[in-house]
């Protein structure tokens, strides 16, 4: 097996330690664990027998530099295979070898398959059996059994929290573009240039647990980073990405948006109690 995982991280201790322990509980072990922290030092616990390296990559300390702690990850990773795994999420035990044998058989850019986590759910001791149980798959995405493969040309609905690729694969891609300034547009990019490359696109029954954390819906607390991450695609691929959240942050009347006219432009900036009263306690991602 020729395979790593790769995780980059800012904060959410408890949420990493949870991941090390459902690392520790796979029916495969990865080769490495390659560890990123974004403007911080990566400290973790017993490594359970898991060859791990960590990293650092430094941003401005605000905006996380999503693109050029996965872009580490890879550089570092001596594998063929890699499996990048959100730090939020906890992998079922043959995760990585769904993902391993998947990409041995058929190489392309896989999405896993996330499965959310209610509040709680990992607060105490847990074992797998217990989280999966409660775990519910995204209405929006495929709902696969395990193992099973989709192959897909619905390249927008990749999403980077559970992914596998070549180390091959991303070198001929370019990686994430750096040009996308913390969150917002910077995983649909990454699949429309996988899709530019050739690489194609599919879902694979590789089931995370993702787990919960409070959300802003619409991410008002990500406003500046996706108005200028949603130019930055427009001039890029010749569409608008993120339209639902655009068009919310229009209804707050926080944006002019007419994408006939092909016009975004900020008129205020989202309050702290607007931010506040948007973020709620659903499941992240729904």
């Amino acid at each position: 097996m020729s395979v790593s995982v790769l995780t980059i991280v800012r904060g959410r201790q408890s949420h990493l330690e949870n991941l090390l322990a459902g690392l520790s509980q796979s029916h495969s072990s990865p080769n490495q664990w390659i560890v990123v922290g974004m403007d911080q030092d990566v400290d973790l616990p017993d490594p359970m027998g898991l060859d791990i390296r960590h990293s650092r990559i430094n941003g401005d300390g605000n905006r996380l530099p999503l693109a050029e702690a996965r872009n580490h990850a890879a550089e570092l990773c001596r594998s063929e295979r890699m499996i990048f795994l959100d730090v939020d999420c906890i992998p079922s035990p043959d995760m990585i070898e769904t993902f391993d044998t998947a990409l041995s058989e058929d190489p392309r850019l896989w999405m896993g398959s996330p499965r959310y986590l209610p509040a709680g759910a990992t607060d105490d001791t847990w074992t797998l059996d217990e989280i999966a149980s409660v775990a519910v798959p995204h209405p929006l995405q495929p709902d696969l059994a395990h193992h099973q493969r989709e192959p897909s040309t619905r390249y927008e609905m990749f999403w980077s929290l559970c992914f596998g690729i070549t180390k091959t694969d991303f070198a001929t891609m370019g990686g994430f573009d750096p040009s996308f300034d913390g969150y917002g547009g910077e995983d649909t990019d990454f699949a429309f240039s996988a899709r530019r490359s050739g690489i194609p696109f599919g879902f694979v029954g590789a089931l995370a647990f993702h787990q919960h954390h409070p959300v802003c819906k619409p991410p008002l607390n990500h406003f500046h980073e996706i108005i200028s991450n949603a130019k930055r695609f427009r001039a890029k691929w010749g569409e608008w990405p993120m339209s639902s959240w655009l068009e919310s942050f229009q209804t707050f009347g926080l944006v002019s948006f007419d994408p006939s006219q092909d016009r975004l432009e900020a008129l205020r900036d989202p309050s702290e109690k607007e931010i506040e009263q948007a973020t709620t306690l659903a499941p992240a991602g729904f």
